[in-house]
Protein backbone atom coordinates (compact mmCIF):
# COMPACT_ATOMS: atom_id res chain seq x y z
CA UNK A 1 0.00 0.00 0.00
CA UNK A 2 1.27 3.47 -0.85
CA UNK A 3 2.12 5.81 2.01
CA UNK A 4 2.71 9.55 1.62
CA UNK A 5 5.36 11.13 3.84
CA UNK A 6 5.31 14.93 3.97
CA UNK A 7 8.55 16.93 4.04
CA UNK A 8 7.83 20.48 5.19
CA UNK A 9 11.16 21.71 6.59
CA UNK A 10 14.63 22.16 5.14
CA UNK A 11 16.34 19.84 7.63
CA UNK A 12 14.12 16.94 6.56
CA UNK A 13 14.63 17.86 2.89
CA UNK A 14 18.41 17.53 3.31
CA UNK A 15 17.88 13.96 4.48
CA UNK A 16 16.26 13.18 1.09
CA UNK A 17 19.47 13.79 -0.87
CA UNK A 18 20.71 10.19 -1.08
CA UNK A 19 17.50 8.81 -2.54
CA UNK A 20 16.45 11.82 -4.64
CA UNK A 21 18.76 11.62 -7.67
CA UNK A 22 18.72 7.82 -7.59
CA UNK A 23 14.93 7.84 -8.00
CA UNK A 24 15.20 10.58 -10.62
CA UNK A 25 17.59 8.45 -12.69
CA UNK A 26 14.96 5.68 -12.81
CA UNK A 27 12.07 7.97 -13.73
CA UNK A 28 10.76 9.23 -17.08
CA UNK A 29 11.04 12.77 -15.73
CA UNK A 30 14.85 12.66 -15.44
CA UNK A 31 16.09 16.16 -16.31
CA UNK A 32 18.46 18.81 -14.98
CA UNK A 33 15.68 20.91 -13.39
CA UNK A 34 14.56 18.11 -11.08
CA UNK A 35 18.00 17.23 -9.70
CA UNK A 36 18.48 17.61 -5.96
CA UNK A 37 21.09 20.36 -6.41
CA UNK A 38 18.75 22.48 -8.58
CA UNK A 39 15.78 22.08 -6.21
CA UNK A 40 18.00 22.76 -3.20
CA UNK A 41 19.30 26.01 -4.72
CA UNK A 42 15.74 27.10 -5.62
CA UNK A 43 14.66 26.65 -2.01
CA UNK A 44 17.60 28.52 -0.51
CA UNK A 45 17.63 31.45 -2.94
CA UNK A 46 13.97 32.05 -3.79
CA UNK A 47 11.92 31.01 -0.77
CA UNK A 48 10.47 33.92 1.17
CA UNK A 49 6.89 33.29 2.19
CA UNK A 50 6.88 29.93 0.40
CA UNK A 51 6.51 26.73 2.44
CA UNK A 52 7.88 23.31 1.57
CA UNK A 53 5.33 20.67 0.62
CA UNK A 54 7.44 17.79 -0.71
CA UNK A 55 5.43 14.56 -0.80
CA UNK A 56 7.36 11.29 -0.85
CA UNK A 57 5.41 8.18 -1.89
CA UNK A 58 6.58 4.88 -0.40
CA UNK A 59 5.51 1.35 -1.25
CA UNK A 60 6.43 -0.42 1.97
CA UNK A 61 9.93 1.01 2.54
CA UNK A 62 10.77 1.66 -1.11
CA UNK A 63 10.66 5.25 -2.38
CA UNK A 64 8.50 5.25 -5.53
CA UNK A 65 7.62 8.89 -6.09
CA UNK A 66 8.47 12.48 -5.14
CA UNK A 67 6.19 15.48 -5.63
CA UNK A 68 8.53 18.52 -5.33
CA UNK A 69 5.89 21.03 -4.27
CA UNK A 70 5.56 24.23 -2.28
CA UNK A 71 2.75 26.40 -0.94
CA UNK A 72 3.17 29.92 -2.27
CA UNK A 73 1.52 33.05 -0.83
CA UNK A 74 0.90 35.65 -3.53
CA UNK A 75 -1.74 37.69 -5.36
CA UNK A 76 -4.22 36.29 -7.87
CA UNK A 77 -6.40 38.90 -9.63
CA UNK A 78 -5.22 41.19 -6.84
CA UNK A 79 -6.59 38.84 -4.18
CA UNK A 80 -4.41 37.19 -1.49
CA UNK A 81 -4.11 33.46 -2.17
CA UNK A 82 -2.11 30.37 -1.30
CA UNK A 83 -1.37 28.10 -4.23
CA UNK A 84 0.33 24.71 -4.49
CA UNK A 85 3.09 24.93 -7.13
CA UNK A 86 6.17 23.06 -8.18
CA UNK A 87 9.40 24.13 -6.50
CA UNK A 88 11.26 26.09 -9.17
CA UNK A 89 8.19 27.59 -10.80
CA UNK A 90 9.42 30.57 -12.81
CA UNK A 91 13.05 29.44 -13.11
CA UNK A 92 12.71 25.77 -14.15
CA UNK A 93 12.04 24.76 -17.75
CA UNK A 94 10.75 21.28 -16.85
CA UNK A 95 8.61 20.36 -13.84
CA UNK A 96 6.95 17.09 -12.98
CA UNK A 97 6.43 14.39 -10.39
CA UNK A 98 9.41 12.07 -10.05
CA UNK A 99 7.93 8.60 -10.40
CA UNK A 100 9.25 5.06 -10.67
CA UNK A 101 6.31 2.73 -10.76
CA UNK A 102 2.62 2.82 -11.59
CA UNK A 103 2.11 6.52 -12.35
CA UNK A 104 -1.68 6.61 -12.03
CA UNK A 105 -1.48 5.05 -8.57
CA UNK A 106 1.15 7.49 -7.35
CA UNK A 107 -0.60 10.53 -8.88
CA UNK A 108 -3.85 9.45 -7.20
CA UNK A 109 -2.08 9.19 -3.85
CA UNK A 110 -0.45 12.63 -4.21
CA UNK A 111 -3.64 14.33 -5.37
CA UNK A 112 -5.62 12.59 -2.65
CA UNK A 113 -3.22 13.90 -0.02
CA UNK A 114 -3.48 17.43 -1.42
CA UNK A 115 -7.26 17.27 -1.27
CA UNK A 116 -7.04 16.05 2.35
CA UNK A 117 -5.07 19.19 3.29
CA UNK A 118 -7.16 21.56 1.18
CA UNK A 119 -7.62 23.92 4.14
CA UNK A 120 -3.98 24.92 3.61
CA UNK A 121 -4.39 26.18 0.02
CA UNK A 122 -6.80 28.02 -2.28
CA UNK A 123 -5.91 26.31 -5.56
CA UNK A 124 -3.27 24.10 -7.19
CA UNK A 125 -1.28 25.47 -10.14
CA UNK A 126 1.11 23.02 -11.79
CA UNK A 127 2.82 23.98 -15.06
CA UNK A 128 5.57 23.00 -17.52
CA UNK A 129 4.61 19.31 -17.28
CA UNK A 130 5.90 17.45 -20.38
CA UNK A 131 3.05 15.60 -22.03
CA UNK A 132 5.18 12.52 -22.64
CA UNK A 133 5.68 11.75 -18.96
CA UNK A 134 2.05 10.74 -18.47
CA UNK A 135 1.60 12.85 -15.30
CA UNK A 136 -0.86 15.30 -16.83
CA UNK A 137 -2.99 12.50 -18.26
CA UNK A 138 -3.05 10.76 -14.87
CA UNK A 139 -4.09 14.00 -13.17
CA UNK A 140 -6.90 14.50 -15.68
CA UNK A 141 -8.13 11.01 -14.87
CA UNK A 142 -8.10 11.67 -11.12
CA UNK A 143 -9.89 15.02 -11.46
CA UNK A 144 -12.56 13.60 -13.77
CA UNK A 145 -13.12 10.58 -11.54
CA UNK A 146 -13.56 12.77 -8.47
CA UNK A 147 -15.43 15.58 -10.26
CA UNK A 148 -13.04 18.29 -9.11
CA UNK A 149 -13.15 21.72 -10.79
CA UNK A 150 -10.05 22.41 -12.85
CA UNK A 151 -8.74 24.40 -15.81
CA UNK A 152 -6.39 22.49 -18.12
CA UNK A 153 -3.88 24.46 -20.17
CA UNK A 154 -2.97 26.49 -21.95
CA UNK A 155 -0.52 24.00 -23.41
CA UNK A 156 2.75 25.27 -24.91
CA UNK A 157 5.26 24.02 -27.46
CA UNK A 158 8.83 23.20 -26.49
CA UNK A 159 11.06 22.92 -29.57
CA UNK A 160 14.00 20.53 -29.92
CA UNK A 161 16.41 19.08 -32.49
CA UNK A 162 17.09 15.32 -32.33
CA UNK A 163 20.73 14.54 -33.07
CA UNK A 164 21.24 10.94 -32.04
CA UNK A 165 20.44 9.15 -35.29
CA UNK A 166 20.55 12.13 -37.68
CA UNK A 167 23.51 14.06 -36.29
CA UNK A 168 25.47 14.07 -39.53
CA UNK A 169 22.56 15.45 -41.56
CA UNK A 170 21.64 18.01 -38.89
CA UNK A 171 25.18 19.31 -38.52
CA UNK A 172 25.71 19.43 -42.29
CA UNK A 173 22.56 21.54 -42.61
CA UNK A 174 23.59 23.98 -39.89
CA UNK A 175 27.22 24.12 -41.07
CA UNK A 176 25.95 25.24 -44.47
CA UNK A 177 23.64 27.85 -42.94
CA UNK A 178 26.42 29.09 -40.64
CA UNK A 179 28.94 29.52 -43.48
CA UNK A 180 26.34 31.34 -45.57
CA UNK A 181 25.49 33.70 -42.71
CA UNK A 182 29.17 34.28 -41.91
CA UNK A 183 30.04 35.09 -45.55
CA UNK A 184 27.18 37.55 -45.73
CA UNK A 185 28.42 39.34 -42.62
CA UNK A 186 32.07 39.37 -43.73
CA UNK A 187 31.12 40.74 -47.16
CA UNK A 188 29.25 43.61 -45.51
CA UNK A 189 31.75 44.35 -42.72
CA UNK A 190 35.32 43.79 -43.91
CA UNK A 191 38.11 43.03 -41.47
CA UNK A 192 35.95 41.57 -38.71
CA UNK A 193 37.84 39.37 -36.29
CA UNK A 194 35.17 36.94 -35.06
CA UNK A 195 36.05 34.06 -32.76
CA UNK A 196 33.80 31.29 -31.46
CA UNK A 197 34.42 29.39 -28.23
CA UNK A 198 32.60 26.52 -26.55
CA UNK A 199 33.10 25.35 -22.98
CA UNK A 200 31.88 21.98 -21.73
CA UNK A 201 33.01 19.48 -19.13
CA UNK A 202 34.41 20.18 -15.68
CA UNK A 203 37.36 22.41 -16.63
CA UNK A 204 35.59 25.75 -16.95
CA UNK A 205 37.27 28.85 -15.56
CA UNK A 206 34.36 30.10 -13.43
CA UNK A 207 36.11 33.28 -12.31
CA UNK A 208 36.59 34.41 -15.91
CA UNK A 209 33.59 33.07 -17.82
CA UNK A 210 30.73 33.80 -15.39
CA UNK A 211 31.54 37.56 -15.29
CA UNK A 212 31.78 37.51 -19.10
CA UNK A 213 28.23 36.15 -19.39
CA UNK A 214 26.99 38.66 -16.84
CA UNK A 215 28.66 41.51 -18.74
CA UNK A 216 27.16 40.48 -22.09
CA UNK A 217 23.66 40.29 -20.60
CA UNK A 218 24.14 43.70 -18.99
CA UNK A 219 24.77 45.20 -22.44
CA UNK A 220 21.74 43.45 -23.99
CA UNK A 221 18.06 44.39 -24.10
CA UNK A 222 17.56 41.94 -21.23
CA UNK A 223 19.89 44.05 -19.14
CA UNK A 224 18.01 47.22 -20.06
CA UNK A 225 14.70 45.66 -19.03
CA UNK A 226 16.15 43.78 -16.05
CA UNK A 227 14.62 40.60 -17.40
CA UNK A 228 17.77 38.48 -17.70
CA UNK A 229 18.92 35.64 -15.48
CA UNK A 230 21.57 37.86 -13.86
CA UNK A 231 19.46 41.01 -13.57
CA UNK A 232 18.17 40.66 -10.00
CA UNK A 233 20.19 39.87 -6.86
CA UNK A 234 18.41 36.62 -5.90
CA UNK A 235 18.55 35.31 -9.47
CA UNK A 236 22.18 36.38 -9.82
CA UNK A 237 23.24 34.56 -6.65
CA UNK A 238 21.22 31.48 -7.61
CA UNK A 239 22.86 31.21 -11.03
CA UNK A 240 26.30 31.96 -9.62
CA UNK A 241 25.95 28.96 -7.30
CA UNK A 242 24.40 26.72 -9.96
CA UNK A 243 27.20 27.70 -12.37
CA UNK A 244 29.78 26.57 -9.83
CA UNK A 245 28.01 23.31 -8.91
CA UNK A 246 27.20 22.33 -12.48
CA UNK A 247 30.66 23.30 -13.71
CA UNK A 248 32.22 20.84 -11.29
CA UNK A 249 29.68 18.18 -12.33
CA UNK A 250 30.32 18.71 -16.05
CA UNK A 251 26.75 19.93 -16.64
CA UNK A 252 27.51 23.21 -18.42
CA UNK A 253 27.53 23.79 -22.19
CA UNK A 254 28.52 27.40 -22.94
CA UNK A 255 29.11 29.09 -26.29
CA UNK A 256 30.61 32.58 -26.64
CA UNK A 257 31.10 34.83 -29.67
CA UNK A 258 34.03 37.27 -29.49
CA UNK A 259 34.65 40.29 -31.70
CA UNK A 260 38.27 41.48 -31.53
CA UNK A 261 38.65 39.52 -28.25
CA UNK A 262 35.55 41.24 -26.81
CA UNK A 263 32.69 38.84 -25.82
CA UNK A 264 29.51 40.03 -27.55
CA UNK A 265 27.11 37.06 -27.35
CA UNK A 266 26.55 33.93 -25.28
CA UNK A 267 24.46 30.78 -25.28
CA UNK A 268 24.04 29.36 -21.79
CA UNK A 269 23.05 25.67 -21.84
CA UNK A 270 22.94 22.80 -19.37
CA UNK A 271 24.26 19.43 -20.51
CA UNK A 272 22.56 16.47 -18.83
CA UNK A 273 21.86 12.96 -20.04
CA UNK A 274 23.31 13.74 -23.50
CA UNK A 275 20.78 16.55 -23.87
CA UNK A 276 21.81 20.20 -24.15
CA UNK A 277 19.13 22.43 -22.60
CA UNK A 278 19.19 25.98 -23.98
CA UNK A 279 18.51 28.05 -20.85
CA UNK A 280 19.48 31.58 -21.89
CA UNK A 281 20.88 33.55 -24.80
CA UNK A 282 21.95 37.20 -24.92
CA UNK A 283 24.00 39.53 -27.09
CA UNK A 284 25.43 43.04 -26.91
CA UNK A 285 22.79 45.26 -28.53
CA UNK A 286 25.56 47.50 -29.88
CA UNK A 287 26.31 44.76 -32.42
CA UNK A 288 22.74 43.74 -33.25
CA UNK A 289 23.30 44.52 -36.95
CA UNK A 290 25.68 41.54 -37.05
CA UNK A 291 22.91 39.17 -35.87
CA UNK A 292 25.29 37.80 -33.22
CA UNK A 293 22.70 35.60 -31.52
CA UNK A 294 21.68 33.88 -34.75
CA UNK A 295 25.29 33.51 -35.89
CA UNK A 296 26.37 31.98 -32.58
CA UNK A 297 23.40 29.60 -32.49
CA UNK A 298 24.13 28.34 -36.01
CA UNK A 299 27.75 27.79 -35.04
CA UNK A 300 26.81 25.95 -31.82
CA UNK A 301 24.39 23.66 -33.65
CA UNK A 302 26.96 22.89 -36.34
CA UNK A 303 29.65 22.32 -33.70
CA UNK A 304 27.47 19.79 -31.88
CA UNK A 305 28.67 17.11 -34.30
CA UNK A 306 31.88 16.97 -32.28
CA UNK A 307 30.08 16.68 -28.94
CA UNK A 308 28.36 13.75 -27.28
CA UNK A 309 24.92 15.35 -27.65
CA UNK A 310 21.86 13.37 -28.62
CA UNK A 311 19.43 16.29 -28.52
CA UNK A 312 19.47 20.08 -28.54
CA UNK A 313 16.51 21.21 -26.44
CA UNK A 314 15.28 24.81 -26.75
CA UNK A 315 13.34 24.35 -23.50
CA UNK A 316 10.21 26.30 -22.58
CA UNK A 317 8.89 29.23 -24.56
CA UNK A 318 7.42 29.47 -28.05
CA UNK A 319 9.59 32.29 -29.37
CA UNK A 320 9.36 32.60 -33.16
CA UNK A 321 13.15 32.44 -33.41
CA UNK A 322 13.12 28.87 -32.06
CA UNK A 323 10.86 27.61 -34.83
CA UNK A 324 13.40 28.93 -37.36
CA UNK A 325 15.93 26.41 -36.04
CA UNK A 326 13.76 23.48 -34.97
CA UNK A 327 10.80 21.72 -36.59
CA UNK A 328 9.94 19.24 -33.85
CA UNK A 329 8.36 20.08 -30.52
CA UNK A 330 6.87 18.59 -27.39
CA UNK A 331 3.81 19.82 -25.55
CA UNK A 332 4.05 21.21 -22.03
CA UNK A 333 0.85 21.22 -20.00
CA UNK A 334 -0.57 23.21 -17.13
CA UNK A 335 -3.43 22.40 -14.79
CA UNK A 336 -5.15 24.54 -12.16
CA UNK A 337 -7.31 22.81 -9.56
CA UNK A 338 -9.93 24.54 -7.42
CA UNK A 339 -11.54 23.18 -4.28
CA UNK A 340 -15.24 23.30 -3.50
CA UNK A 341 -15.70 26.43 -1.41
CA UNK A 342 -16.92 29.96 -2.08
CA UNK A 343 -13.53 31.66 -2.33
CA UNK A 344 -11.88 29.07 -4.57
CA UNK A 345 -15.05 28.84 -6.64
CA UNK A 346 -14.90 32.60 -7.18
CA UNK A 347 -11.25 32.33 -8.31
CA UNK A 348 -12.23 29.54 -10.67
CA UNK A 349 -14.94 31.68 -12.27
CA UNK A 350 -12.52 34.59 -12.65
CA UNK A 351 -10.01 32.39 -14.47
CA UNK A 352 -12.46 30.36 -16.53
CA UNK A 353 -14.90 33.15 -17.42
CA UNK A 354 -13.49 36.64 -16.95
CA UNK A 355 -10.00 36.04 -18.40
CA UNK A 356 -11.20 34.43 -21.69
CA UNK A 357 -13.59 37.38 -22.16
CA UNK A 358 -10.80 39.91 -21.54
CA UNK A 359 -8.49 38.15 -24.02
CA UNK A 360 -11.12 38.57 -26.74
CA UNK A 361 -11.32 42.35 -26.16
CA UNK A 362 -7.97 43.75 -27.26
CA UNK A 363 -8.24 47.00 -25.29
CA UNK A 364 -9.20 45.24 -22.06
CA UNK A 365 -6.44 42.64 -22.45
CA UNK A 366 -3.83 45.33 -23.06
CA UNK A 367 -5.04 47.25 -20.00
CA UNK A 368 -4.99 44.07 -17.94
CA UNK A 369 -1.41 43.20 -18.89
CA UNK A 370 -0.22 46.68 -17.89
CA UNK A 371 -2.14 46.56 -14.63
CA UNK A 372 -0.84 43.07 -13.89
CA UNK A 373 2.75 44.24 -13.93
CA UNK A 374 1.98 47.35 -11.92
CA UNK A 375 -0.07 45.61 -9.24
CA UNK A 376 1.98 42.38 -9.34
CA UNK A 377 -1.12 40.27 -9.99
CA UNK A 378 -0.71 36.65 -11.15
Amino acid sequence: MLKIIRVDNYKSFKECKDGWDELLSRSRADNIFLTYDWIDACIRHFFDEEKLLILNAYDNDRLMGIAPLMIRSHRYFGLPVKSVCFIGTGVSDRMDLIVDGERERIVDAVMGYLMDIRKEWDFIDLEEIPEGSGTFRAMEGYLAKNRIANIPGPSKKSFYIPMDSTKENVCTEFSRKFRKKLRKIENKWHGLNLNFERYTGSRIDEDRIFPELNSIEGRSWKGDERSGIFSKPASMEFHREIFSIFSKGGFLDLSVLNLDSRPIAYIYNYLYGKRSYNYSIAYDKKYSSLSPGTLLMLWALADSSSKDIAEFDFARGEGNWKSRFAREFRIHNRVRVFKNNIYSGFLHRLQSGVMPYMRRIKFLHSLWMRSKGWLRWD
